[in-house]
């Protein structure tokens, strides 16, 4: 199942779009992607013809590492695989969860977002240690998230708060206004790590990641994407990433 964030926000113009790709150029590095998943790809203006993001900024760090420029093919989710498989894109990206990947259509990268949905609370009372005793307090979560899926399961009979941010959802835990954030575990390990008043929790929700596809066989590539999201991760450029596109941003185009 795909996931889509909802809102707008302050976003830069990014690569342009190609309407259609033409004779390969071997220093260019096509990037597909479908701009209906923000804040991973989504139009810098609506209506407009930039494609910005999470995925666009990563798949144009993985260029770069390979000395190419980055290209953008917007096109349907449905469209992606075959694009690939024709060669007129050299990988694609659009959140696409690696556990409803077709890999016998292309292969995939290691997960470079993790969105298992974990819990925050505020530090200092009692510690809940399973998903039951979750259930049933005030939370907020991303709608359209599958952290707001795992809300839903844990709330049915309490309150739940769909917010535009993670960022959002943990202001509201802040402010007492909820008791309970559910939100992907990578933005939420780092909020908790900037403040001590949370509390960080692994309950046990479903593991979910989204992952890189390349044509079949292009092990090159593949190895050249997981390479670069490892480089990313150690010298904290992946931490930029998370906190501009993911963690704080007000709200995000329709």
């Amino acid at each position: 199942m795909r996931t889509f964030w909802i809102g707008s926000a302050l976003v830069l113009a990014g690569a342009a779009v190609l309407a259609g790709c033409g004779k390969k150029d071997a220093n260019v590095l096509t990037l597909g992607t479908d701009a209906q998943s923000p804040p991973f790809a989504l139009r810098a203006e609506a209506g407009g013809p930039d494609v910005v993001g999470f995925d666009v900024d990563l798949a144009r760090a993985i260029a770069a590492a390979a000395g190419k420029k980055l290209k953008i093919a917007e096109m349907d989710f449905a469209r992606l695989l075959p694009a690939l498989a024709d060669g007129k894109v050299d990988l694609a990206m659009a959140a696409w969860p690696l556990a409803g990947a077709d890999r016998d259509q292309a292969d995939f990268s290691e997960p470079y977002y993790d969105a298992t949905p974990a819990a925050i609370i505020l530090a200092g009372g009692p510690v809940p240690e399973t998903k039951e005793e979750l259930k049933g307090l005030r939370t907020a979560a991303v709608a359209g998230t599958p952290a707001y899926a795992a809300a839903e399961e844990l709330a049915p009979a309490a309150p739940l708060r769909a917010v535009a941010t993670p960022l959002a959802a943990v202001v509201d835990l802040m402010n007492s206004q909820v008791d309970l954030a559910v939100i992907d575990e990578q933005p939420a390990a780092l909020l908790a790590e900037r403040h001590p008043e949370l509390m960080l929790l692994r309950p046990g929700f479903a593991p979910a990641g989204y992952a890189v596809a390349v044509r079949k066989g292009d092990t090159n590539l593949l190895a050249a994407v997981n390479r670069t999201v490892a480089e990313l991760k150690a010298d904290g450029r992946y931490k930029q990433l998370l906190e501009r596109w993911v963690i704080g941003q007000p709200e995000w185009p329709e």
